[in-house]
């Protein structure tokens, strides 16, 4: 290899998915795979995901939901982005489920005039404030889209909202104001198959979420999204990175790895990647270089840095890498750019 590489480890995938999916025995599992499975892989994932327990995949946006269609995808999709240019009728007619937000998505999808019914899931906004109706305007939207249901426009499936994990008690009053919105959309009519409200975070702390299904993102693929560690919560990363040694001269050794790749491009001085047996420290990161300290380790040209990972090689891992960014870890993990090579692992490897 004359670049970095993404070394995506499935079976860990899968063994994070069991897991984390033991935690709520009696919800419903979605695995997030938007931007590529966080940068994982989107069809590899899917495969070993279907195979540990995830019965639904939440792909953000339609043309993800088309993607995995495409490739013969049948288990039921959730997509919850949506623009101007959005095909709800394509989207209806691909068996792809809607996660709707505001007044004039719903009047769209009620005009999308699908030869399938489109199945939607209503958001009420329960304080994270990333979409979702404010709960002064939560019942005249239930009512618009119970007449859109009755002239036979729409198929009102589900309610739904997005926690903001700033605690375990705001989460926690969040959760009883959701389930409170549901009464309401009840009491005028709306007969809810499914109600979704926790992802990674609630899953972990909070089983009163739990509901009818668990939407999982980050964590399934071995990054905390709690204070706990990945380790700490049983859970595996499954992604690691390495770039070859192009030139050791002296105390340095550059590295074909640079924030071109997607890697943080002003680290603080305490990142290390791991090489020739010990740690060298990133004294710089340019667009497609990285210069290390690799003073005491013998490093010759060709030998494999690991820059972030599980931890087995002594490398830092990407949550260890988002602290010294700045950031968090799914940025690590999803800004790996298309020039990185990828490679797969494990059970079900594509």
């Amino acid at each position: 290899m004359t670049g970095p590489t993404a070394h995506v480890d499935l079976a860990a995938i899968g063994d994070n998915i069991s897991s984390l999916a033991a935690r709520a025995p009696h919800s419903a599992f979605l695995l997030a795979v938007k931007s590529d499975a966080y940068g994982h892989g989107m069809l590899p994932v899917v495969e070993v995901a279907r195979e540990a327990g995830a019965s639904w995949f939440g792909t953000l946006d339609t043309d993800t939901g088309f993607a995995l269609r495409e490739a013969g995808v049948r288990e039921p999709l959730f997509a919850w982005v949506h623009g101007r240019a959005t095909d709800f009728a394509a989207a209806a007619e691909a068996q792809i489920d809607l996660g709707i937000q505001t007044m004039a998505q719903l009047e769209a999808v009620g005009a999308s005039a699908a030869r399938t019914t489109p199945r939607v899931h209503l958001k009420i906004d329960t304080g994270l404030h990333r979409g979702g109706i404010d709960v002064p305007q939560w019942d005249a939207f239930v009512r618009r889209a119970l007449e859109l249901q009755a002239a036979g426009r729409l198929q009102v499936v589900a309610a739904w909202s997005h926690l903001s994990d700033t605690s375990i008690e705001v989460d926690r009053s969040s959760a009883v104001d959701f389930l409170a919105a549901v009464a309401h959309a009840r009491a005028l009519g709306a007969e809810f198959e499914l109600l979704h409200l926790g992802a990674s975070t609630a899953l972990i702390e909070l089983p009163e979420a739990h509901l009818d299904l668990v939407r999982v993102g980050i964590a399934a693929y071995g990054i905390s999204p709690v204070h706990e560690s990945a380790r700490e919560l049983g859970l595996r990363p499954a992604l690691r990175l390495t770039a070859p040694v192009l030139e050791s001269v002296g105390a340095t050794a550059l590295l074909a790895v640079g924030y071109g790749d997607g890697i943080q491009s002003e680290p603080s001085d305490e990142a290390f990647v791991a090489l020739a047996g010990g740690r060298a420290r990133v004294l710089d990161v340019g667009p497609d270089v990285t210069t290390v300290d690799a003073s005491g380790l013998d490093a010759q040209v060709g030998d494999t840095a690991v820059v972030f990972g599980p931890g087995d090689d002594g490398e830092a891992d990407a949550e260890q890498w988002a602290i010294w960014g700045g950031t968090v870890g799914d940025e690590i993990v999803t800004g790996l750019t298309r020039r990185v090579a990828r490679s797969w692992s494990g059970r079900q490897a594509l």
